[in-house]
């Protein structure tokens, strides 16, 4: 079990990516998928998260699911991490042993939303779907999203537990990293969830950053990361300030619309999204356009 943790430790680090989910006619695009899984396989890329967010994966149903992981455990040789997240536990464990079932590497669990539960909810949440599963699991906190935040106390309680590795913390706030790191008593990842804060949180003991703005520049993603850990800061702070126009530009409209937008004007697949998603104003569309044609 020590050398699960320490592989799955070493697994998730770096430029990881939030992978969109293509649609064709409201289907699951498996061509462009697998192009994309290829992609980043080439571009350095270091995990791929599917089924996240980014990916809309509270709109994709279970069949679709089935499909992604299935793909992207056969065609890729990087790490596969599966966002599971709905606000029921039962739910969440069905959705993390599916994930368990087809090979994939980790899951990324997001704190359960809409229900608003206390942190000892969280705890027990967390630690249920743990003891189902056999998975290392990665802490997701995004309260801009779920309106529960993970504490700083909590996530270091939840890493006590064997296979809780890591959080992908989806906040303004790096002095988290900090804190935790501080804090935790194990090797664990402390990974940023929002590309505009990437740097504070690396420089605040992040190991590595779940990113949109990868979907779009892999291959710069990867730079800016690979910059602060071999403490090139020059080329660091240059590839921070030459992104973060496209970090903004990501971020403009409620995620996913603006980066499959971006998608689609880079030639990778179609901007479609899953209602009650819709397209992109065309303001967010000219900014783009102007970012990615320069």
């Amino acid at each position: 079990m020590q050398h699960c943790k320490e592989k799955a430790f070493s697994m998730f680090k770096g430029s990881i990516v939030a992978l969109i989910t293509p649609f064709k006619n409201n289907s699951l695009d498996h061509q462009s998928f697998v192009n994309l899984i290829h992609w980043h396989k080439e571009s350095g890329t270091s995990a791929i998260v599917i089924c996240g967010s980014t990916g809309e994966g509270t709109l994709l149903s279970n069949d679709d699911r089935e499909t992604m992981i299935t793909l992207a455990v056969k065609e890729s040789d990087i790490p596969i991490i599966v966002g599971c997240g709905t606000p029921g536990t039962q739910m969440v464990i069905d959705q993390v042993l599916q994930a368990q079932r087809l090979g994939a590497s980790g899951v990324l669990v997001v704190a359960p939303y809409y229900c608003k539960t206390t942190q000892e909810g969280l705890y027990q949440h967390f630690k249920a779907v743990h003891d189902a599963s056999n998975i290392p699991v990665l802490l997701y906190n995004n309260p801009g999203r779920t309106v529960v935040e993970i504490s700083t106390d909590l996530a270091l309680r939840l890493f006590e537990l064997d296979r809780v590795v890591g959080i992908k913390d989806s906040t303004a706030d790096t002095s988290r990293a900090a804190l935790m790191r501080l804090g935790v008593k194990k090797s664990v990842c402390l990974l940023g969830g929002d590309d505009p804060y990437a740097a504070g949180y690396l420089a605040q003991g992040g190991d590595g950053l779940i990113s949109i703005t990868a979907n779009v520049q892999p291959v710069k993603m990867a730079a800016f990361i690979a910059a602060w850990k071999n403490g090139d800061i020059k080329n660091f702070q240059r590839l921070n300030l030459e992104l973060m126009p496209l970090h903004h530009a990501l971020v403009s409209e409620p995620n996913p619309i603006p980066v499959k937008a971006a998608m689609e004007i880079i030639g990778k697949c179609l901007a479609n999204v899953r209602l009650p998603l819709v397209g992109p104003q065309d303001a967010t569309l000219q900014t783009l356009n102007y970012l990615l044609n320069d």
